[in-house]
This record gives C-alpha cells, structure tokens and sequence, in this order.
C-alpha cells in the first residue's frame, strides 16, 4: 500500500495594513463638501526658499501672505515646524520660518475659488522614499506612518468641526535622496506601493477622484546623482496611471516648466539644493493646476 501523502493547507494571512483596495465614494449633491489639497515629500515640499524676496519684486503678493489668507486655511508638519490648527495661509509655512514651499503657488489658484479650501502638509527635509516611506517591495516604512497617521489625524479634527473633507489629491515633491540609492531605477515601483497605500488609507475622505501630483527633481548642476532615472520612473508612473501627473521641470520641451536653484540665482550660491522663490511659486501654481484637473 503506497503511503498517504498529506496535504497541509498553509493559511495566507492578508495583513491589513498591506491592502491597497479602494473605491472612491459618490458625491452626495445634497452635502457641501471642504476640498482638501495635501503636498508631501522632502525639502522642497517643506520649502526651503525666502519669501524676503517678494518684498520688492512683488509687494502685493508679499503682503497677502505677510498677513495670511483666510481663503485658504492650513495645518503642516515640515519636521522643524507642526501648526495642528488650521490657519490663513501665510508666507513662513516652510522647513522653517523664513521659508515657504509650494503652498503659496497652490493657494493662488485656490483663492480664485468661491469656497474655502484647506491644505495640508506633511513632509521632512532629506527623507527617502525607498528607505523611509515605503519600500521597493511594499513594505510600510516609519516616515510614511508618521506622515499619514499626521494627515488622517487632521482630516479627523475638520470633521469634528463639523465639515466634510473631501481630499482632491496630493502634490509629491520628492526623489533627490533616492537618486544617491545603488537601486534608484527601482523607484517607480517604491511610488506604485505609495500612491496604493495613500489611496487606501485615505479612502474614507476620497469622492469621485484623486490626482497624483508628482514633479521632476533638479538635472541641471551637479547636486543629485542619477537624477534622469528618478524623473524616467517619475514620468512612467505617471504615464500609466489615471489621474497622475508628472511636472516637468528642467525645461525639456514646451510642456516644460523650467526651475532654478538658490545657487543658479544668485539668492543663495551655496545652495545646490533648494528652489530659488521665483522657482518654488512657479512650482507651486503649476501643481495647483494640476491638482484642480
């Protein structure tokens, strides 16, 4: 008699955590939504460029956001600085407060609005996608739970003020730090398992859509190491998905925005990193299109 061979059923255990379905909610026509925009990513999402400049090159954008903007109310976390409240919109919402990031281009768009909308930023200087966020296999990283657990506690508070946030998408400044890893060409998949994960987690508060905002890092200059395989995975990403969009930003072809650093204007010539102000509201207008797509 020939021996019985044994089936051992090995359960699959599906860890929560890991589950990227997701299915935006109808939009109710009888509810009035609060439209929520969120930026995320490293320094130049923080904001690592002086708003001094606008003082005498455009005094009426400086001092609208001198005073702060009620349009537009704002809570961030940029590592350096947290404001858990929300608040008018104003220039010093950076990596520090001298600073600002693409908050004030995305505002100028968002006050041309009837409602008011909210932004949301959750972002740290120097942090890495496929080291700190979420890694080129899928796995949740530190940095990614702090930020969306930061996001999520926000979107949490408006609702206990009574309103009904409602997340039209976010802007990705990010990927200088990847473009040093000895497996940089791994990124677009790192990015895949993000944007899953963010629209799983933030599923609650999605209705119709979410744009992805992404952008190209600085090629120009000697800053970053494989800088054109972070913008290709960056440019595939978005070609092959549906409400993902990638700026260019190295001024490529008419399409193009062009970009300069601190160091290319003279703001700051040791500054090899960091948008000069013209540059970083250019980049702020041009997501705030994006986002309202």
């Amino acid at each position: 008699m020939k021996p019985l061979k044994l089936l051992f059923v090995v359960p699959v255990i599906v860890s929560l955590s890991n589950c990227t379905s997701y299915k935006p909610k109808e939009l109710d026509p009888n509810v009035t939504y609060d439209n929520v925009y969120l930026i995320m990513g490293q320094s130049n999402a923080s904001g690592v460029s002086q708003y001094s400049y606008f003082e005498s090159s455009d005094p009426e954008l400086y001092q609208r956001y001198i005073n702060g903007d009620s349009k537009v109310l704002m809570s961030y976390n940029t590592a350096a600085q947290v404001e858990t409240n929300y608040v008018p919109i104003k220039f010093g919402f950076g990596h520090t407060s001298e600073f600002f990031g693409p908050e004030i281009g995305i505002a100028e768009k968002l006050i041309a609005l009837e409602e008011t909308s909210y932004i949301i930023k959750a972002s740290e200087g120097g942090s890495c996608l496929m080291s700190q966020y979420v890694s080129q296999n899928g796995k949740k990283l530190k940095l990614y739970n702090k930020y969306v657990g930061f996001v999520k506690q926000q979107l949490k508070s408006l609702v206990s003020k009574g309103k009904n946030p409602r997340v039209k998408g976010v802007f990705w400044m990010q990927g200088e730090s990847d473009s040093f890893l000895e497996y940089s060409n791994k990124y677009k998949q790192a990015e895949e398992h993000f944007y899953k994960y963010l629209r799983h987690d933030l599923n609650d508060y999605i209705y119709d859509h979410f744009n992805f905002v992404d952008a190209y890092i600085h090629t120009r200059g000697i800053c970053w190491v494989n800088p054109e395989i972070i913008n290709d995975c960056k440019q595939k990403f978005a070609d092959e998905n549906e409400h993902c969009y990638c700026i260019k930003t190295n001024g490529e072809d008419e399409n193009a925005i062009t970009l300069y650093l601190k160091s290319d204007s003279g703001e700051d010539n040791e500054d090899l990193a960091h948008y000069d102000s013209k540059s970083m509201l250019l980049l702020g207008k041009t997501a705030g299109e994006y986002l309202l797509k």
